[in-house]
């Protein structure tokens, strides 16, 4: 539940971030689509047919009565003589944008060198009351808004594909009075071209009846598919293809239709449903043996007339018949691997975590503090803060940039810096913010080691400061770096510079500053941390680092899974695989957030170390919690200045300044340098020029110059959808 917590936080900030960041955008494209709307413009408007900006704007294609007449004429071009009733179900989402035009694809394609091509005879409206309206034949294609007027309603057009707006395939475009919301039946009769084709040792006709995504939308479909007594064959078989079944139901008669023999297929809702690799309906009828060449005698020679390609086409046929069924076993095959796979996935995750522990001498806290009180030594902010969240990556409290405001505040606190206004009169901002260095030099003295005349002791170096002659503290890593970092830029201003102007040098001479962040990064953890016990070599973080590798692989992997494979799948029969792909991708995520949060913990601390670490992070939790504010002992005034400083680097200095004020008396901030200033503590301007100042180190140590300041299916034949514009 903790890694779910996690991953949905993660989302919902990054989520938060686009949208605040673009938010002006969204509300300016939202009051456009609410226009849009409105006024009931489809995605046709610009050129993406069959979509809708609105969802009470539609047309769709939902009943259809198909007839096909096989005939075999010399001359005929093997044809098929079709008529259809189709039922329109027309609903404009606004009437002042109604609709004008309705289509049937016919689609045209090339079978075995020879094009299947139509030829359509006539286009009727069909009223409720039975009444027949014919529409004539128009020789233009309506195209322009300009086009549809009055005189070029009840006009239909057969295009074929190759006029100035090309749609590649042959369309019957049927063009209506403008309709807001009816019920609209067509009868339209036409004739497919090489619809039979000759081969050696067969003969076969292959009817692709109807195809693409708009199939979802039909509520029934009949079809009857007739062929004359005298050309029927006696050996043949007979196929049907389509829907989420993969074969059609279909029934066959001498007696339906006398003179013929009669296929029928009778489909409503319930049959209906498809994936989106078969979406559509065909029927294909396989004639061998004796008759092999009854309804081809006059068919046109194809490419493959003279082989034998019987075997294969009965193949093929059972295999398409068979597709879904067949697939269905992989799917289920599929699941229960993923559900295994998924098992050993996590029983993986949990053998790599306990041979990783192992495999490293690791140490943990003799004692777990809830609250530490005091501050456990004089260590440097920075590795100060990186101690107390390096085991912890679910807490996101902390604001990492301010770790350089802690910094700055520390030494400020030393007496290395000072900050002062440029103009009294003015608030605190940027530009009459001063950051001033103090006058500093460094005396050498020898101990004296009377007892050990022998001895020749090293020289010890004092810092002081020229103003006042006060002994300074000594500097820890990233003070050392960050003062050099402030006498390189202020030296140009006499070693004073406002917030401003540091801020335009760091993001100019972003090439020190890069170099000045990857000393921090390695120097805080040599110095801070080997040098001085908390580590058992500088490479603390390897075993971390080895399951991270593995965590971020089966992130990919599981990524990959949930949204590439799934989205490939989905277009092919193997489809969702019953939800395979996402049960072994979850569980690819789980071993993900399962190792990088133990990986946590795989920190090659020394015993010192390890109780070092549990001490700040009870400093941590004490400075974070309600404790501080509530206490009755009131610490000396040093304490108070650490608390400051490294609640500065945890991201959590509001609690300690709000703790502050309450105690302000009893603490007697007067006399310290940085409790008793209003910039530090009752102003917000700090905070925020701090944390500018951190994101344009960031920023620049990436190598930027951007400153922080700122806030179809179907085979062949005649299949195809329609639909309406």
């Amino acid at each position: 539940m903790k890694y779910l917590k996690y991953f949905f936080r993660k989302i919902i900030k990054i989520i938060k971030g686009v949208v605040r960041r673009l938010f002006p955008f969204i509300f300016f494209i939202l009051l456009i689509f609410l226009y849009l709307v409105s006024e009931g413009y489809t995605w046709e408007d610009f050129g993406l047919d069959g979509f809708s900006l609105n969802p009470n704007d539609y047309c769709n294609l939902t009943d259809i009565a198909y007839t096909a007449i096989l005939h075999d004429d010399p001359n005929g071009n093997a044809r098929v003589e079709i008529t259809e009733y189709l039922t329109f179900d027309v609903h404009a989402g606004s009437k002042s944008n109604t609709y004008k035009e309705l289509w049937r694809e016919l689609p045209e394609e090339y079978v075995d060198g020879l094009k299947v091509t139509y030829d359509v005879e006539s286009v009727t409206q069909i009223l409720d009351n039975g009444q027949e309206i014919p529409y004539l034949e128009t020789s233009k294609m309506y195209w322009e808004d300009s086009d549809y007027t009055q005189n070029s309603t009840m006009r239909w057009h057969h295009s074929d594909g190759s006029g100035i707006y090309p749609d590649n395939d042959e369309s019957l475009l049927i063009y209506i009075p403008w309709t807001y919301r009816e019920k609209m039946t067509f009868k339209i009769v036409y004739s497919m071209n090489n619809a039979a084709l000759k081969y050696n040792d067969c003969s076969e006709l292959y009817l692709a009846m109807y195809s693409g995504n708009t199939i979802t939308k039909l509520n029934s479909y009949k079809a009857q598919i007739l062929i004359p007594n005298e050309i029927m064959p006696s050996t043949y078989y007979a196929y049907t293809f389509g829907t989420a079944n993969g074969r059609l139901p279909y029934t066959e008669s001498d007696y339906v239709n006398p003179g013929y023999h009669t296929f029928s297929i009778n489909l409503d809702k319930s049959d209906l449903k498809f994936n989106y690799h078969n979406r559509y309906i065909e029927f294909c009828l396989l004639a061998y043996g004796n008759d092999k060449h009854l309804f081809t005698k006059y068919a046109p020679n194809n490419r493959y007339s003279d082989e034998n390609v019987l075997d294969e086409c009965i193949a093929e046929n059972e295999y398409y018949e068979t597709q879904n069924q067949k697939f269905n076993t992989y799917k289920i095959i599929l699941l229960i691997a993923s559900i295994i796979g998924s098992i050993l996935l996590v029983y993986n995750a949990r053998q790599k975590y306990k041979k990783t522990k192992e495999k490293y001498n690791l140490y943990k806290p003799e004692v777990d503090y809830d609250y530490f009180r005091e501050i456990p030594s004089d260590l440097d902010p920075i590795f100060a803060s990186e101690l107390v969240f390096m085991k912890d990556p679910f807490d996101e409290n902390r604001e990492k940039q301010e770790e350089y405001a802690a910094v700055l505040l520390s030494l400020i606190r030393k007496k290395y810096v000072k900050i002062t206004k440029l103009d009294n009169n003015a608030d605190w901002n940027n530009a009459n913010t001063v950051i001033s260095l103090e006058p500093i030099r460094t005396d050498s003295s020898t101990p004296d080691f009377t007892d050990s005349p022998d001895y020749s002791p090293e020289p010890i170096d004092t810092t002081i400061n020229e103003n006042t002659g006060d002994t300074l503290e000594p500097l820890t890593t990233s003070e050392r770096l960050y003062l050099e970092l402030l006498e390189r830029h202020s030296r140009v201003y006499h070693n004073s510079i406002t917030i401003a102007e540091l801020q335009k040098c760091i993001d100019k001479d972003y090439v020190y500053t890069n170099s000045f962040v990857k000393d921090i990064e390695k120097k805080v953890v040599l110095e801070s941390g080997v040098m001085q016990g908390y580590f058992q070599s500088a490479d603390y973080d390897l075993p971390k680092k080895e399951l991270t590798h593995i965590a971020k692989s089966s992130l990919i992997l599981g990524l990959l899974l949930l949204i590439v494979v799934n989205g490939i799948s989905y277009f092919t029969p193997m489809a969702l695989s019953f939800g395979a792909y996402t049960i072994f991708g979850i569980a690819c995520l789980w071993k993900y957030f399962y190792l990088t949060s133990k990986a946590n913990n795989l920190l090659l601390f020394t015993q010192y170390g390890a109780n070092e670490q549990a001490k700040w992070y009870g400093l941590y939790n004490f400075l974070n919690s309600d404790t501080l504010m509530n206490e009755k002992e009131v610490y000396e005034l040093p304490l108070w200045e650490k608390y400051l400083i490294y609640a500065t680097a945890f991201g959590i200095s509001e609690k300690v300044i709000k703790a502050i004020k309450i105690h302000a008396v009893e603490l007697n901030i007067d006399n310290s340098p940085i409790l008793n200033h209003h910039f530090y503590i009752y102003s917000s301007t700090f905070h925020r020029t701090s944390r500018a100042l951190g994101r344009s180190i960031h920023t620049s140590s990436r190598g930027g110059g951007f400153s922080g300041h700122a806030y179809g299916g179907g085979g062949r034949g005649g299949g195809g959808g329609g639909g309406g514009h």
